[in-house]
């Protein structure tokens, strides 16, 4: 195969861009030091604008680390993005940590909270909590009593230990029946669902596994397509009795050291997604998705729309392994 030989103007253009981002991560760099460590929300705020010029740029950023917002598309049944919000477990699984909720946004509206499939338990807002000094900026439970947001109590039982959950308010979720659910290991889509992935989206699959089961026909898995120049392709794909839904992930492969997370090596794998719960109502299916990277973990809400699941709310987890 010929290498593309860029041009001129293709360069100038790369040229630019680079030298733009680098501007913009060194005003950044003295902004982030000039910001008192107790303003979180400030950091986050220049986070979530860095990320997104960043991607603008053509270059990347991890998106675990920017709290990003939910995409604003509406369809019939469409459920509430922000009736919901994501939090993690301390040490002890009898609490949790709000981290993307302020004091404005009335944490004791949350009275529910989803950790796992099946696993619905009932949560007690307690207090909002500032950034201490002592903080890593992880949203982690070895860092819980120092990051900021709110503390919710587990009302009956135990969670499991720095593990990620869904807060969601008392009828969020009205109208969806919760799904029993299987995670599997080393499974693989059948034959014939290759194909007719392949023909919906007129690209070859390369690599493919399963992430996990609810019902017979019913299956969630990971595909990768093949390559096109720097163009990479995978998808979050649904088999359900009426066809095919998709989470496309598109991304530019940067000569094996990262192409969808930072750090990963041009590779993406179905083991590093789990599901926390899945719901079906009148409109399909409705699942929450948490994909592990070696920054942070990324937290999604997607609901479908046809063939299509939209991400209705999402978020990152900073964490840095």
């Amino acid at each position: 195969m010929m290498k593309h030989l860029k041009t001129k103007e293709e360069k100038d253009m790369e040229s630019m861009k680079i030298k733009t981002c680098g501007a913009v991560l060194l005003i950044s760099l003295s902004l982030w030091n000039f910001i008192n460590k107790e303003t979180m929300y400030m950091k986050k705020a220049l986070i979530a604008l860095l990320s997104s010029i960043f991607l603008v740029n053509g270059l990347y950023m991890d998106e675990a680390i920017a709290n990003t917002k939910a995409t604003k598309v509406s369809f019939a049944g469409k459920v509430n993005g922000d009736a919901m919000t994501f939090a993690y477990v301390d040490k002890t699984g009898k609490h949790l940590l709000a981290f993307d909720l302020n004091p404005s946004d009335r944490p004791k509206r949350f009275t529910k909270v989803i950790c796992s499939p099946g696993n619905v338990r009932g949560v007690k807002y307690v207090k909002y909590q500032k950034e201490g000094k002592q903080s890593n900026h992880r949203n982690a439970a070895s860092n819980i009593t120092q990051d900021a947001g709110a503390w919710f109590d587990v009302v009956n039982g135990k969670l499991k230990e720095n593990e990620s959950c869904l807060l969601i308010e008392k009828d969020a979720f009205q109208g969806h029946t919760f799904l029993p659910y299987k995670p599997v290991k080393q499974g693989r889509f059948s034959d014939k669902t290759i194909r007719k992935v392949t023909e919906f989206k007129k690209r070859k699959v390369i690599k493919q596994g399963l992430i996990g089961k609810i019902s017979p026909g019913v299956q969630i898995g990971l595909v990768e397509f093949e390559r096109t120049g720097k163009n990479v392709l995978a998808s979050i794909v649904m088999t359900t009795p009426n066809g095919l839904v998709f989470e496309d992930f598109p991304a530019t492969y940067v000569d094996g050291v990262w192409s969808w997370r930072a750090d990963d090596g041009g590779e993406i794998d179905p083991q590093l997604f789990t599901i926390l719960f899945v719901t079906k109502s009148k409109t399909g299916y409705t699942l929450g998705l948490e994909w592990i990277g070696a920054e942070g973990n990324h937290l999604s809400v997607l609901q479908q729309n046809g063939n299509t699941f939209y991400s209705i709310n999402k978020s990152g987890r900073y964490i840095t392994y």
